[in-house]
């Protein structure tokens, strides 16, 4: 079952994508997106599979239904003055104004855009991505620095950091060991980004969600619970 699966649930059409790896117990992770990700282990058949999925239906739809109602419903992006673009929790209007060259900077609440190509909008959208890089390759390893040792008694060390586009997630741990961030968690609040570096050093000890996982972040970040609150409803 290497392609997606699907099921009823009520009025809506759950689909899911199915992994396969040595664990023992199966493992439903339901994205931000409202995409559904099962790791299966591999000696499971695909209709045990889907039959234990499809029994966890009414968790689902409620996660997916739970994500829908804090998704943002903000129109496609204009890149032209006095939109609106977040950059670590705070809204910051933009100002775009023609120049000899290209440059972007920050100018009290303004996200100040320079440009000989102010009709361009892949233009303005790339050296807005480039600015939210720059920002990210600053600001997520110096959060990590500070908070690899709240996991020192679990033997942690500050991992290799790597910062890139996702699309169904804020963050992974690999197996390899590397603490993996969504380029894009830039623009939420450093308590959300922090809770998303811990939340993912955590998986360094324990893979899924379980008692273990949740004591080490009770004890990590004691109220992960309320920025894990804010990370899904207020970054817009």
């Amino acid at each position: 079952m290497s392609a997606d699966a699907c099921f009823q649930w009520g009025r809506r059409r759950v689909t899911y994508r199915v992994s396969r790896d040595e664990r023992r117990r199966l493992k439903i992770t339901v994205a931000p997106s409202g995409m559904v990700d099962v790791t299966a282990p591999v000696d499971a058949t695909d209709e045990e599979v889907h039959d234990r999925v499809r029994r966890k239906g009414g968790w689902i739809a409620a996660q997916i239904a739970d994500f829908e109602q804090y998704r943002p419903r903000t129109p496609p992006r204009q890149y032209i003055s006095g939109e609106t673009h977040l950059l670590r929790g705070v809204q910051y209007r933009l100002r775009v104004r023609q120049g000899a060259a290209s440059r972007i900077s920050l100018s009290g609440d303004r996200i100040v855009l320079e440009t000989p190509h102010t009709e361009s909008l892949i233009h303005k959208a790339a050296l807005l991505h480039h600015f939210y890089r720059l920002e990210a390759h600053q600001e997520f390893p110096l959060r990590l620095l500070q908070l690899a040792p709240l996991f020192s008694s679990e033997g942690m060390e500050v991992p290799k950091l790597i910062i890139r586009p996702m699309t169904k997630r804020w963050g992974s741990f690999t197996p390899k060991g590397s603490l993996v961030l969504n380029l894009d968690l830039i623009r939420a609040p450093i308590q959300c980004i922090d809770y998303v570096i811990v939340h993912e050093l955590a998986h360094a000890f324990e893979p899924d969600h379980g008692p273990r996982w949740r004591r080490l972040m009770d004890k990590a970040m004691p109220d992960w619970r309320d920025r894990k609150q804010r990370l899904e409803t207020k970054l817009v």
